[in-house]
């Protein structure tokens, strides 16, 4: 079983922020992040949960991960990752992507702008575009700080830790917009090349 300190299944090349090689390791990651909120088996155990927690939902989510393989089917264009959101990805996926960086509900509902009766609302139904793509956000920044950093520990600690680079906010308030994600993963990548953090 995968535990937050564990690292996640390593890409088939080291991320290098070259734009294509850019380009081709965010396409993989989001075809990992798709695969991970459309694991059909994640989405009915959160919904089947007795009592609705991060710290549960990340548990699963880490099973989930520590089988996932770091090479999924084929990484996916930007065309079908719009696609996606613009579709509306599973209810669940608010929930998994929230487990994946913060630690509890309340922290999710002032991230989404969402009350935890919507967000349990969604469960089994879609989210709108909005929820979609900040959903997206996080999980896509969160997962390339575990692969840059080695661990989601680490890249869990990264999202909430204020950062010189990123004009002294945390990443995990500048993934609320795209602008605000290109900023960390260019850090990010920045940082895979041996550049500070």
């Amino acid at each position: 079983m995968l535990t937050t300190s564990s690292a996640p299944p390593r890409l088939s090349r080291p991320l290098h922020a070259e734009g294509a090689a850019q380009d081709i390791e965010r396409s993989a990651i989001d075809a990992r992040v798709l695969a991970l909120f459309d694991n059909a088996s994640l989405q009915s155990q959160v919904r089947k949960l007795d009592k609705v927690e991060l710290a549960s939902v990340w548990r699963l989510t880490q099973q989930v991960l520590s089988r996932q393989s770091a090479v999924v089917a084929e990484p996916l264009s930007s065309f079908d990752v719009h696609r996606r959101v613009l579709e509306g990805l599973a209810g669940e996926a608010l929930l998994v992507s929230s487990a994946m960086f913060l630690s509890s509900l309340a922290e999710a509902e002032k991230f989404f702008g969402l009350s935890f009766k919507t967000i349990k609302a969604r469960l089994g139904g879609s989210l709108d575009s909005a929820a979609s793509e900040r959903a997206m956000r996080a999980a896509r920044a969160t997962m390339t700080a575990a692969e840059v950093l080695g661990s989601y520990d680490a890249a869990r600690a990264y999202m909430h830790t204020r950062n010189f680079a990123l004009g002294g906010a945390t990443p995990a308030e500048l993934v609320k917009t795209s602008d605000g994600e290109r900023i960390v993963l260019n850090e990010l990548h920045a940082q895979a090349e041996g550049g500070p953090l």
